[in-house]
């Protein structure tokens, strides 16, 4: 669960005894220094967070994010012991696999370089195209799958990260209609909810498909 940063300590205080895992939604990429409004990883370690999100999409739109400083932020991340949850996807729908690989990989290399992880360590990839976010409806299913498999082949062949370090979700229009679909996908380990988690009914109808 991703709250506000304000709702952070809150949180904390209500899973402790639930299986639920908290994080922030974003960090800076320095350690320290003279950010005003900004937040360290260490900040959101001391509120109580295991995981971090980098990357989002809206980041990027709103914030100037790049490639590049989401790799200093995965940095920081694992330094502070905080699993990174890296969203990324390709800004337009890309039927032709062959191209849809090469932009993804593009992004890849850079937002990864020079990461490497110790053996026990994890890395959450929330794959959410950008053109499927905030729509009607979700990419298929197919699409989907295709996808997460070249991610994970990159990741494993290539960057050499091990399967058990590895977990990948979907991100983008997830919504009670489309969930349980999703959730079928033998590739993808699990879904990233966004404005469907607004309303507290609405998400707990989700997460009871899953």
């Amino acid at each position: 669960m991703i709250p506000p940063y304000t709702s952070l300590t809150t949180f904390q205080k209500y899973l402790k005894k639930l299986p639920i895992i908290l994080g922030a939604q974003n960090i800076h990429h320095e350690d320290y220094g003279p950010y005003t409004g900004e937040i360290s990883a260490a900040m959101v370690k001391s509120c109580g967070c295991k995981i971090v999100e980098i990357g989002h999409a809206e980041r990027y739109k709103y914030f100037n994010e790049t490639d590049i400083l989401v790799n200093k932020k995965i940095i920081q991340a694992i330094k502070n012991n905080l699993i990174p949850l890296v969203c990324f996807g390709e800004e337009q729908k890309i039927p032709n696999i062959g191209i849809r690989k090469k932009e993804l990989i593009k992004k890849i290399n850079t937002m990864f370089k020079n990461i490497n992880l110790k053996q026990n360590k994890k890395i959450i990839l929330a794959y959410e195209p950008v053109w499927a976010i905030g729509k009607n409806n979700a990419a298929s299913a197919i699409y989907v799958s295709e996808t997460i498999k070249i991610i994970r082949e990159y990741f494993v062949k290539k960057l050499n990260f091990s399967q058990n370090q590895i977990i990948i979700i979907y991100g983008g229009s997830v919504n009670k209609l489309n969930a349980k679909k999703l959730l079928k996908i033998h590739e993808l380990d699990g879904i990233f909810i966004g404005r469907s988690a607004i309303n507290a009914n609405n998400f707990i109808d989700i997460c009871k498909l899953a």
